[in-house]
């Protein structure tokens, strides 16, 4: 099971219609995290078409690892789609016209700057780089209730180097807007004044990483910061997609959040 917080939006020209989203299509790049059915039809354990997973989504186990919506649907949410984005695996062209959701679980980090490159030479302007999430407060690490600072102080080193990354590229290419999700920094202290009063145990019954199958989850998802082992609950995800869009704090987001994103002139 892949465990990185790592996801890319690329969003295309603005659409300027009112009543209409915000942005014409998004093209999400990811892990188990953003995740909404491409791994389905594959031969992999990470799986989540089953339920409890996707108990509180109204599509129900569609394969989002999650008791609902992830982060990025959220995030689709706030610009204004009126639906989900489609996993590549659906493989409907009516679909695609909002843009296609590539993310796989258990997929690794690969360097995204060439990706970026390309899908810059194929027209895309609008980027959205998340950085990784504290690893160090998964329910396995921390039996205790106390996070690792050592595991969050090296995603901190890592999630440096996206910024800079974001920062190179933006001065690479002035016709196009490069931005970074200060993930970790977003979630750490935030899970403890949201209602998330359960932070060191999972909701739902679990073997190894991942749901028992119809196992019967905890009835209090809204108190849950983690849904297994690896992924958040949807209630967690809306701190992330919410703060994310519309920033609560300056070092959130760099150089802007979506929200200011999607209404840039290019």
């Amino acid at each position: 099971m892949s465990l990185t917080f790592l996801f890319l939006v690329i969003s295309l020209e603005l659409r300027g219609s009112r009543g209409r989203s915000q942005v014409p299509c998004i093209f999400i790049f990811g892990d188990s995290l953003s995740d909404s059915g491409n791994n389905n039809p594959l031969f992999s354990l990470a799986k989540a078409n089953y339920l409890p997973y996707g108990i509180d989504f109204p599509g129900g186990a569609t394969g989002r690892f999650c008791n609902g919506r992830t982060t990025i649907d959220l995030v689709g949410d706030h610009l204004g789609f009126p639906h989900y984005i489609q996993p590549y695996s659906n493989k409907s062209n009516v679909a695609y016209r909002e843009g296609v959701n590539y993310a796989s679980g258990s997929a690794g980090i690969e360097r995204t700057t060439g990706l970026q490159v390309k899908l810059h030479d194929m027209e895309a302007r609008k980027f959205i780089v998340f950085g990784l999430g504290p690893l160090g407060c998964l329910p396995p690490i921390t039996p205790l209730g106390m996070c690792s600072p050592f595991v969050n102080a090296v995603l901190e080193r890592w999630n440096n180097k996206l910024k800079t990354m974001v920062k190179k590229l933006n001065s690479k290419y002035s016709d196009s807007r490069f931005i970074w999700i200060n993930s970790i920094k977003i979630i750490t202290p935030d899970l403890k004044g949201l209602g998330m009063k359960v932070r060191t145990n999972s909701c739902c019954v679990v073997v190894g990483a991942s749901c028992v199958p119809l196992s019967v989850p905890c009835p209090n998802r809204n108190d849950h910061a983690y849904w297994d082992f690896a992924h958040p609950t949807e209630a967690a995800n809306k701190v992330l997609a919410g703060r994310a869009y519309k920033k609560k704090e300056n070092n959130d987001v760099y150089p802007m959040d979506i929200s200011e994103l999607a209404d840039h002139k290019m």
